[in-house]
């Protein structure tokens, strides 16, 4: 690669006709970067997501409640919100069993010109409430294996 540079959050980047706009969603890796995207056909307009992941899975040893990096969780928070408000027609996932792309796409190939299974409002938000949720068990075990009740 010969340019090579840091790209800012919010910073829209052109290849060809396509505007592909980043959204810098640290959680699960501090450089997640989530994608979105306008893409039309005719006069119909969607708005695509690649959202980066979003999972609180790590090694063991690693906590999202570190107190030397008190900052972890909220920033994971505020990642999931990020991925939760962006306008969202069509989710696809880094891991794509997260929003259930290979059902979509299995559904889709059965629809012969129905509705696209592919094209869903609520991708997003659903996509952050389940990293929400799953944030929140792990912050829970963490909790309870560095203060597990006494006997």
């Amino acid at each position: 690669m010969k340019r090579v540079r840091v790209v800012n959050d919010g910073e829209t980047l052109r290849v060809g006709p396509l505007a592909l706009t980043a959204h810098l969603t640290p959680g699960h890796t501090p450089g997640s970067t989530t994608w979105t995207w306008r893409s039309c056909e005719g006069k119909r307009c969607l708005d695509l997501v690649y959202a980066d992941s979003l999972t609180s899975v790590s090694s063991d040893d690693f906590r999202f409640s570190d107190p030397a990096h008190p900052a972890l969780a909220d920033t994971f928070r505020r990642s999931i919100a990020t991925v939760e408000q962006l306008p969202c027609d069509i989710i696809i996932s880094v891991h794509p069993g997260f929003t259930d792309l290979d059902g979509k796409l299995a559904r889709r190939a059965q629809t012969h010109g129905g509705d696209d299974p592919m094209i869903d409002p609520n991708g997003c938000r659903a996509y952050a409430a389940d990293a929400r949720q799953r944030l929140d068990a792990r912050l829970a075990r963490e909790q309870y294996a560095n203060d597990p009740p006494a006997h």
